[in-house]
């Protein structure tokens, strides 16, 4: 796991430096992105381009449209449409726009840091490349641990498009059951005492918060907004949707700052006990 995380860090290291190469290029000026609100991964895209003051249009789906019922336990809806329809597969985010690099075969460009290095290129400044802080490695593994739980349970009682349908959240039950192992009345149950860990390990975040970006909020690193944050903001944002966490200030003005920028927004005036 230690050396494909250090390739990983590798690789956006050199995107980084090729976005130098290649800032000549610029973004198409209608984009679109297609995603899903609650998915953390399609969460970093749009913090990025929030954060980078990159307009676009966004496109979201219900969770199990695309999923076929007769591959996924009987949830599930409108096998081969919605998000297959971009690249022959259930997933997202997809980013899509004239010049915008897709794969043969595909109406746009998938894959979450693929969609951020892409952007990064195309923005003078862009922002800094993943550090591999081994503080906020540890952190981000206890942080992992008491979050899903806490947030599983929840996201999907959230009023969003992604659970628009009753067999959106049907299909997202039988997917995390089945495929992952998740136990939900467990993770329920284990809600009081897990409650407290989550506010514990936001009172840890703080110091961590080392620097401010441009637009004055917290960032994780000194020189400004870089990959660490957009990684890390995802679950911040998810655990948004869980009610009775204590938000330690600086970590709000965090989240408030980059969800502020964004069109995915805070699940706070919605969380659920």
């Amino acid at each position: 796991m230690a050396a494909c995380r250090r390739l990983t860090l590798f690789a956006l290291g050199t995107l980084a430096r090729r976005s130098f190469a290649l800032s000549a290029s610029k973004l198409p000026s209608k984009l679109t992105l297609h995603a899903y609100d609650h998915c953390p991964y399609c969460n970093r895209v749009e913090f990025l381009l929030g954060k980078l003051d990159v307009p676009y249009t966004r496109v979201l789906y219900g969770y199990g449209e695309g999923a076929d019922p007769a591959e996924a336990g009987g949830t599930g809806y409108n096998p081969g449409g919605g998000p297959v329809v971009l690249t022959g597969k259930k997933i997202l985010p997809v980013l899509v726009g004239e010049g915008v690099p897709a794969p043969a075969g595909m109406k746009g460009l998938p894959e979450s840091l693929e969609i951020c290095s892409y952007v990064t290129a195309c923005v003078p400044g862009g922002i800094s490349p993943a550090t591999g802080r081994g503080d906020l490695d540890a952190w981000s593994k206890d942080f992992k641990e008491v979050v899903t739980p806490l947030v599983r349970p929840r996201i999907a009682k959230m009023p969003i498009q992604d659970w628009a349908d009753s067999r959106d959240s049907e299909y997202a039950v039988w997917k995390y059951s089945t495929k992952f192992g998740f136990d939900y009345d467990k993770a329920v149950a284990q809600t009081a005492e897990l409650l407290p860990r989550a506010s514990a390990l936001l009172l840890k975040l703080e110091p961590l918060l080392r620097g401010t970006d441009a637009d004055g909020a917290p960032c994780l690193n000194s020189w400004g907004l870089s990959v660490d944050d957009i990684i890390l903001l995802p679950d911040l944002r998810q655990l948004s949707c869980v009610q009775g966490v204590t938000w330690p200030a600086k970590v709000q003005a965090y989240l408030d700052s980059a969800c502020g920028k964004a069109q995915c927004k805070s699940y706070q005036p919605t969380a659920v006990p």
